[in-house]
């Protein structure tokens, strides 16, 4: 409706591979060239290149089994996904799996999850499930009571979880 492309998922995802491949590489700050299914470089360079080293962090959210966690074992430093530990449990399995595979160490793949902030008790407890499964990160849903409700989970809740 934007007039902006908008192609099938397998396109997307073709891209999307690209992306994260041209990424990584251009964040070295060498000169690189690369073919791929979309998009091809030829003796590009990234100037300045990004302070994060080897490269700005990379977040790949989502579950589907055929392209997506495949691309989060070779690519991703934070695995994002939406659900529960207990229904992510097979997904978190195969992303250890594919980054073996991948000739990484599963750990490097940081999880998050997300969590809401509308009742303080409720966030405790999906907040401990998180962390017993090993999650690193949780994405806070803004409550709708603001900044008081964010401010008495910061001092009442996260300290139990600094380790």
């Amino acid at each position: 409706e934007l007039g902006i492309p908008f192609p099938a998922t397998p396109a997307r995802f073709d891209l999307l591979e690209d992306a994260l491949e041209i990424v990584k590489r251009l964040s070295t700050g060498e000169v690189v060239s690369y073919e791929g299914r979309v998009v091809s470089l030829k003796d590009a360079r990234l100037q300045p290149p990004p302070l994060q080293r080897p490269h700005p962090p990379i977040w790949i959210g989502g579950t589907g089994p055929k392209r997506t966690l495949p691309l989060v074992a070779r690519y991703a430093d934070v695995w994002h996904a939406w659900g529960s530990p207990g229904s992510l449990r097979e997904a978190n399995e195969r992303v250890d799996e594919l980054a073996v595979a991948a000739g990484r160490e599963p750990s490097a793949i940081m999880r998050a999850g997300s969590l809401s902030l509308d009742d303080l008790d409720t966030a405790r407890r999906h907040a401990t499930k998180w962390h017993d499964a090993g999650c690193g990160y949780l994405v806070c849903g803004w409550p709708g009571a603001g900044n008081a409700q964010v401010e008495a989970f910061a001092r009442d809740v996260m300290p139990e979880f600094i380790d």
